[in-house]
């Protein structure tokens, strides 16, 4: 019975429908045509795919950002100074207390020689890094 709900009986004409306007443009009928189902198929699609995509940078993008890079401090024969987490794009805070006796800390560095020294109030942190210590004998 469901199925001759829509159907006009037999020798009737179907009545005239009111267009119906949609997404995908006119219907006279009220539904899309195979064509207009098809471009909203592919719309979906590409949606999705755009979507999962984006999703995936994200995911990407924060992976080791939540929980912060790490940036260590070599002390070459100084006092222990403690690793921190940073997150990208901030400083670091520089260790205070390191010590090393017969010697004077003049900074730290990206090398161990010594000749990139790292500016605490500049210098930003976009990796996990390993900073040595630059001492002078007294």
């Amino acid at each position: 019975m469901s199925s001759q709900r829509n159907q006009p009986p037999a020798g009737e004409e179907k009545p005239d429908q009111p267009r119906r306007y949609g997404l995908f443009g006119v219907s006279a009928g009220g539904g899309m045509s195979e064509d207009q189902r098809k471009s909203m198929a592919r719309w979906a699609t590409a949606f999705v795919v755009v979507m999962a995509a984006a999703f995936l940078i994200l995911v990407v993008a924060g992976a080791g950002t939540s929980d912060g890079l790490t940036v260590t401090f070599d002390s070459q024969g100084g006092s222990e100074a403690v690793s921190q987490s940073v997150q990208y794009g901030d400083t670091a805070e520089e260790p205070e207390n390191v010590v090393r006796v017969g010697y004077t800390l003049t900074g730290w560095s990206l090398t161990p020689d010594g000749a990139e020294l790292w500016d605490f109030s500049s210098d930003i942190v976009e990796e996990n890094i390993t900073l040595y210590a630059v001492w002078e004998a007294q």
